[in-house]
Order: structure tokens, then C-alpha cells, then sequence
């Protein structure tokens, strides 16, 4: 009888053995299963959240809840516009600088996101808040750096390039005539400059091929009358006929056009002065 039980004996355990790993499998199961849901459930709840403060433009507490949702939930469906909406907060808040990394960063992670347009517009909008603006107490805007105005150029060209008819292209295109403008007045600046130290060549140089590169500019027939006249100043008639003909015939409606005929009319009589 005793030699019978230990038969049994190991079969007992090892029946024993199989069903605690059967119930250890399912526990585990049941374990993931649920984690897997928390993890679905919690960030579209903190999502939600965050949406709530995003549409009552409490940006910096919408910030936070997204920047959350981006770090503790990066694999879920609510990252790629949590961190959108992030650099969204950080624009509206006027974190200008940051704003633009942000966007960048969104863009290189999700290129062919539905809103990546957005996200283009605002990371020029946020280059072109950063343009100086003019201060009585500071020099004119475009006697100070250009860097900022050139970056927002740069950006509203790329957008309008890669999306010309959207809802935000007619607000590019404004920004974009603004930060052309700013340019050119830059420009006229540094001839003016060079042109009250009897530098001509030097300001004729500097106010060349304006209208080539700041084609949205309507201040572009200035330059080009204050360039003309400077080559006559330094007697380069043919050259500032040539000028002189080119705004009347781009710019027709333009105020510079009644000038620019004038002069053609006195270098036709032989009297450019």
C-alpha cells in the first residue's frame, strides 16, 4: 500500500505543477490585457483633458497635459496630435522661438500627418512674429537685424511652395509682401547709406537685382528709380534707360512709373540732368 502511494506521489505534483503554470499563464494574460487597455484608456481621458483646456485657450495647462501624452504615451493614437497641439500652446502663448522648434520637430517625425500643412503655416507664422517691430525709442525695423525677417521669408516661400491653396495661403501671402518689404527697405537703407559717402558703385551694387528676388514687393520700383538715378549720377546712361524702361513696363500703375518716364524723356532729349 505505501509503495503504491509513492507511485501516485509524483504524478500528484506533477499534475499540481502544470495546473499552477496554467493558472500563472492566464493571470499573466488577464495582467497584459489589462495594462494594454489602461494604457489606450488613460491617454485618451488625459487627452481629453488636455483638449478641454486647448479649446478654453488655457494654453498653459493644455501644454503640460500634451507634453504628457507624448512622454508617457508615445506608441498610442493621441501622440502625434498631442505633440501638434503642444507646439500649438507654445505659438498661442507667444513662445515664438520654441514654437518653431516644436513644429519642426513635429514635421520631421510625422511628415504626411493630415494637419502637417498647419503645422508648416504655423512654424512660418511663428518666424514672422519674430521680425522686429518698430519702437519709438529703438531704431527703425530695418536698420536692425535682418536675420529673423530672412528666416520668415525663407519659411512662408517653402509653405506657399508646397501649399499653395489652403486655408491659411492668403495670410502667408500678406506676411510674405511684409517681410519682402522689410527687405527692401533694408536695402535702400544701406545704399542711402553708401550713397551720402559718394560710394555710387557700391550703392548700385547693393540695390541690383531687388526686383529679381522680391518679386512680391510693391516697394521694389523705389529701389530701382533710387538705382537708376545713381547711375546717372555716375553717368552710366545707358544703363539707367535700360532701369527706367523696366518700371514703366513691370510697373505701370506704379507712382515711379510718371518719374521713370520723365527722366526717359529728358534722356531722350539730351538732358538726363
Amino acid at each position: 500500500m505505501a509503495n503504491r502511494n509513492h507511485t501516485y506521489l509524483p504524478i500528484f505534483l506533477l499534475c499540481l505543477c502544470a495546473f499552477s503554470c496554467l493558472a500563472t499563464g492566464c493571470q499573466k494574460n488577464k495582467a497584459t490585457t489589462k495594462t494594454t487597455f489602461d494604457y489606450t484608456g488613460t491617454a485618451e481621458q488625459l487627452f481629453e483633458k488636455a483638449t478641454y483646456a486647448f479649446d478654453r485657450e488655457r494654453w498653459n495647462d493644455a501644454e503640460k497635459m500634451f507634453t504628457s501624452i507624448r512622454r508617457q504615451y508615445p506608441y498610442s493614437r493621441f501622440a502625434a496630435t498631442a505633440e501638434l497641439r503642444s507646439a500649438d500652446c507654445l505659438y498661442s502663448q507667444g513662445s515664438y522661438a520654441e514654437a518653431v522648434v516644436a513644429y519642426q520637430h513635429f514635421l520631421k517625425t510625422y511628415p504626411t500627418h493630415p494637419e502637417a500643412s498647419h503645422a508648416m503655416f504655423r512654424k512660418a507664422a511663428a518666424h514672422f512674429r519674430q521680425i522686429p517691430k518698430d519702437f519709438f525709442l529703438l531704431p527703425p525695423s530695418y536698420e536692425r537685424d535682418r536675420s529673423a525677417t530672412r528666416e520668415a521669408r525663407s519659411a512662408l516661400l517653402f509653405f506657399l511652395h508646397h501649399h499653395p491653396d489652403t486655408q491659411w495661403t492668403p495670410e502667408a501671402q500678406e506676411m510674405l509682401v511684409e517681410t519682402e518689404n522689410a527687405l527692401v527697405r533694408y536695402e535702400m537703407y544701406v545704399a542711402r547709406f553708401y550713397l551720402k559717402r559718394r560710394q555710387l558703385k557700391s550703392a548700385t551694387l547693393r540695390l541690383d537685382g531687388i526686383g529679381r528676388v522680391y518679386t512680391q514687393s510693391p516697394l521694389v520700383p523705389d529701389a530701382m528709380l533710387l538705382q537708376a538715378t545713381t547711375c546717372l549720377r555716375m553717368g552710366a546712361k545707358a544703363r539707367a534707360q535700360s532701369i527706367f524702361n523696366d518700371i514703366v513696363t513691370l510697373y505701370p500703375a506704379h507712382h515711379q512709373a510718371l518719374r521713370a518716364k520723365k527722366y526717359m524723356a529728358e534722356l531722350s532729349a539730351g538732358a538726363p540732368n
